[in-house]
C-alpha cells in the first residue's frame, strides 16, 4: 500500500515537471505576442541585461544580443535622457523604494526615436539591497505624439492671444496718441488767435506809450522854459518824483520787450505743439528729423528741466522719407525715459549722424542708472518695465520698436549699470513704405 502511494506521488511529480515547461512556454507566448517588453536587470555596475522578451524584436533587436551586452541595454536610451534616467534609477535604489514609473525614449536599432513608460518592480534581499529589476516597457509614441499635437496647439493659443493683447494694447496706445495729437493741435490752433491779437496789441501798446511819453516831455518843454518860472514846476518835479517817472520811462520799454520774446516763445511752443501733433499728416514724406527732435524736446522739456542738462550733437544729416509724428513719439519716448533714468543731476546727449550713404541714426544717451544685464532682453516686450507702479506703461519701448521697424529700421540699446544708457535708432533715408498687410503684422 505504501509502496503505491509513493509510486503515484513520483507520477504526480513527474506529471508537474513536464506541465511546468509547458505552462511557462505559454506564458513567453503570451508575452510576446503582447506589445509589452519584459526584462530583468541585474543590480550592480553596469546593470547587465540577465532577461528580455524575445519580442524586443519589434524595436529592431534580438533578445539574446541584449543579454550578452550587444548593444548595452543603456546605449539604447536616447543620449539626452540616459543622465536624467541614470539619476533617476539610483535615486529610486538608495531610498529603498520597492519599485518606480520612469518615461523615456529608446532609440530602436534603425535609429528611430521612440517613447516608453518603464514599470519596474526592485527585488531586494533580506537586508534591503537590490538584487535584480524586473519590468517591463511600453511604447507610449503615439501618445506622447498627441500630447505634443494638443501642447503645440495649446502654446499657439497662448502665442496668438498675446499678440491680440499686444495689437489691442498698441492700438489703443496709439490711438490715445492720436488723441493727444488731435489735443494738442486743436490747443495750438485755439492759441494762434489770441496770441495773434496780443502780439498786435503789443505792437499798438508800444506805439501809443511812445506817443504818450513824446507829450509828456512836450509839455514838460512848454512848463519849464529855459528862464522862466512856472508857477506849477514844483509840483510837476514833486509829481515825477513821487511816481519814480524816469525809471517808469525806461523800464517800460524792457516790459514791452519782455513781453514780445515772451509771447514769441509761446508762439514757438504752439508752433512745437503743432509740428509735434502733424495729425494731418499720415502720409509718408520727406522731414527734417532735427525739427522733430527739436519740437519734441519742447514738448517733454519740463520733464527734463530740474534735473537733466540737455547737449545737442546734430550732425549733417539729410531729410528721410517716413511718417514724422510716429518718429517724433519714438523721440518723446526716449527722451522721457532718459529724464527717468537720472534721479537727481545727469546730461542727456542727442546726436546725430550719417551711417554708410543709405541711413540716418539718431542717438539719446543719458547719464542715469543703467540697465541690469538681465532686463536687457526683454525691455522690447510690451508691458514689461522696472519703473515703480503707476510710472510706466511698459508700452513706450514697445511701440518705438514696431514704430522704427516700420521704417524699416533698427532700434539698438547699450547700458552699464550705474553710468548710463544709449538708445540708438537707425532709419533708412529711402525705406519703401509698408503695405496695410504688413502694417498689421509689425503692430502685432
Amino acid at each position: 500500500m505504501k509502496s503505491d502511494e509513493m509510486r503515484h506521488t513520483s507520477q504526480r511529480e513527474q506529471e508537474g515537471r513536464q506541465r511546468t515547461p509547458d505552462a511557462f512556454d505559454l506564458l513567453m507566448q503570451v508575452v510576446n505576442a503582447s506589445p509589452v517588453v519584459c526584462f530583468r536587470w541585474a543590480a550592480g555596475d553596469g546593470r547587465p541585461v540577465i532577461f528580455v522578451s524575445d519580442n524586443v524584436a519589434q524595436w529592431g533587436y534580438r533578445a539574446s544580443n541584449l543579454v550578452t551586452g550587444n548593444p548595452p541595454f543603456g546605449e539604447l536610451l536616447h543620449p539626452d535622457d540616459r543622465a536624467r534616467v541614470a539619476s533617476e534609477i539610483a535615486s529610486h535604489e538608495s531610498s529603498g523604494a520597492t519599485s518606480y514609473n520612469l518615461e523615456y525614449r529608446l532609440l530602436t536599432a534603425q535609429g528611430q526615436v521612440i517613447w516608453v513608460v518603464d514599470r519596474t518592480r526592485v527585488v531586494r534581499d533580506s537586508e534591503g539591497r537590490p538584487i535584480a529589476f524586473d519590468g517591463v516597457l511600453t511604447d507610449i509614441s503615439e501618445r506622447k505624439q498627441q500630447q505634443q499635437v494638443l501642447s503645440d496647439a495649446l502654446n499657439q493659443q497662448k502665442q496668438l492671444n498675446k499678440r491680440l493683447e499686444e495689437a489691442n494694447n498698441q492700438l489703443m496706445q496709439s490711438e490715445k496718441m492720436a488723441s493727444i495729437g488731435q489735443l494738442a493741435a486743436g490747443v495750438a490752433h485755439e492759441l494762434n488767435n489770441p496770441i495773434g491779437f496780443v502780439h498786435s496789441n503789443l505792437g499798438t501798446l508800444d506805439g501809443y506809450i511812445r506817443d504818450l511819453l513824446a507829450i509828456i516831455d512836450g509839455y514838460e518843454q512848454i512848463l519849464v522854459k529855459p528862464g522862466e518860472c512856472s508857477p506849477h514846476e514844483d509840483e510837476i518835479r514833486q509829481l515825477k518824483e513821487l511816481h519814480d517817472f524816469a525809471f517808469l520811462k525806461d523800464d517800460i520799454y524792457n516790459l514791452l520787450n519782455e513781453s514780445r520774446d515772451g509771447l514769441g516763445r509761446v508762439r514757438k511752443i504752439v508752433l512745437d505743439l503743432k509740428n509735434f501733433s502733424r495729425v494731418g499728416e499720415q502720409e509718408w514724406q520727406e522731414a527734417d528729423l532735427h525739427e522733430g527732435l527739436d519740437s519734441t524736446l519742447n514738448i517733454v522739456w519740463n520733464e527734463l528741466k530740474y534735473k537733466a542738462k540737455v547737449i545737442k550733437e546734430y550732425g549733417d544729416i539729410p531729410k528721410i522719407h517716413c511718417l514724422i509724428s510716429q518718429l517724433n513719439q519714438v523721440f518723446m519716448n526716449l527722451l522721457v525715459n532718459a529724464g527717468h533714468a537720472i534721479e537727481t543731476q545727469g546730461t542727456i546727449t542727442i546726436r546725430s549722424f550719417r551711417q554708410d550713404d543709405d541711413k540716418v541714426c539718431i542717438e539719446v544717451s543719458d547719464t542715469g542708472q543703467g540697465i541690469a544685464p538681465e532686463h536687457m532682453n526683454r525691455i522690447f516686450e510690451p508691458f514689461f518695465t522696472t519703473k515703480p507702479v503707476g510710472k510706466g506703461t511698459g508700452l513706450g519701448l514697445s511701440l518705438s520698436y514696431g514704430i522704427v521697424r516700420r521704417h524699416k529700421g533698427r532700434l539698438e540699446v547699450e547700458s552699464v549699470v550705474g553710468q548710463g544708457t544709449t538708445f540708438r535708432v537707425v532709419l533708412p533715408i529711402n525705406p519703401t513704405p509698408p503695405t496695410e498687410t504688413q502694417d498689421s503684422e509689425t503692430s502685432s
